[in-house]
């Protein structure tokens, strides 16, 4: 087993030229167990594939995911079917996939036929932390005004407050209510960002706007390159936006969690888990109430959990970074 584990490693570890961020020691090296492909799987293909349905910018890691599993189970073959996360959810309702790959969290739009078919909500399974650099893959956060604003920090409650129309200790609209003096003090507040049913428009609904409405004098752009481009041109502008549009002409303004621990947006402090507006890759799994996970997912899951999926993750063309140990065994937990 021991020679097993080391040629795993050496496999998972064979990444492109490039510097790969570090995986976490603790992480439990993967240890294949013997599964089958239960009878009456509709995510079999006519070939006898395991197809996999879901987001295509998650395609290298699935691959070699897919290459490591094969390599401990003979006679299992994949078929990706990558072909956008809006695709996985609706595979998944229907069992036609193993799990569903998306680079957001599933909408209402998507739970409720999940629901009415299946009968309980979908097991998100957080594989991996946004990238922090790609323009292509699912992307982390990050609070932008322009170069020119002294800002030095905000807190997620300031940012409810600037972004959300009706907060209980009040709205923030200028600048000066954020502590800026002189001429900025009487700056009114002009919010860029994208409509609350968008992938990232919905996630800081659910994760630091509390639902609350966004203020009806937002300037509503439907992507982060448009929402950075307008303020970098907006002295007064600020606004959520992915990380991998940073640019000389804007200024990336670091957020103060609930503890107080103030984050920059760094990749260490994502795999860390210390980054407030880091997002996740998930790989959504079909659960039907009172039954166990498919055997066949939550082998593979296991593997992508370990340290040698995880070391996939680190070396990934898209620049996806690893979840640490304790990330890791809480989403184990989930498969049990």
């Amino acid at each position: 087993m021991r020679n097993l584990v080391g040629a795993l490693l050496a496999l998972a570890s064979a990444a492109p030229a490039g510097a790969a961020p570090t995986v976490d020691p603790a992480l439990p090296a993967y240890t294949p167990q013997a599964v089958q492909v239960p009878k009456d799987a509709r995510y079999r293909a006519p070939d006898g594939s395991i197809r996999i349905v879901g987001a295509e910018h998650a395609e290298a890691m699935i691959e070699r995911f897919d290459a490591l599993f094969t390599q401990t189970h003979p006679g299992i073959r994949f078929t990706p079917v990558l072909r956008g996360t809006s695709t996985a959810m609706p595979a998944l309702t229907h069992g036609v996939t193993l799990f569903g790959p998306s680079g957001r969290d599933a909408s209402a739009v998507e739970v409720v036929p999940y629901k009415k078919i299946v009968g309980t909500e979908p097991l998100a399974i957080r594989v991996a932390h946004s990238s922090h650099v790609s323009s292509k893959a699912s992307q982390s956060l990050a609070v932008f005004v322009h170069k020119s604003n002294p800002i030095d920090k905000l807190t997620i409650e300031q940012l409810q407050r600037v972004f959300t129309a009706g907060h209980s200790k009040g709205e923030l609209n200028d600048w000066g209510q954020l502590g800026l003096d002189k001429e900025w003090s009487r700056r009114a507040i002009h919010t860029y960002g994208t409509p609350e049913y968008t992938g990232f428009g919905q996630y800081m609904q659910r994760t630091h706007f509390n639902g609350m409405p966004l203020k009806a004098t937002q300037h509503v752009y439907p992507n982060s390159p448009q929402i950075t481009k307008g303020i970098a041109g907006d002295a007064s502008g600020i606004g959520i936006a992915s990380l991998a549009f940073a640019s000389a002409e804007l200024k990336v303004v670091p957020v103060v969690d609930a503890r107080g621990k103030v984050a920059t947006g760094t990749p260490e402090e994502a795999m860390a888990g210390e980054y407030p507006l880091g997002r996740y890759l998930y790989f959504f799994v079909r659960k039907l109430p009172g039954q166990p996970v498919d055997p066949v997912a939550k082998e593979y899951l296991k593997l992508v959990l370990s340290q040698q999926g995880q070391q996939i993750i680190a070396a990934d063309a898209e620049s996806y970074l690893p979840l640490n140990a304790a990330e890791a065994a809480a989403e184990l937990e989930k498969l049990q």
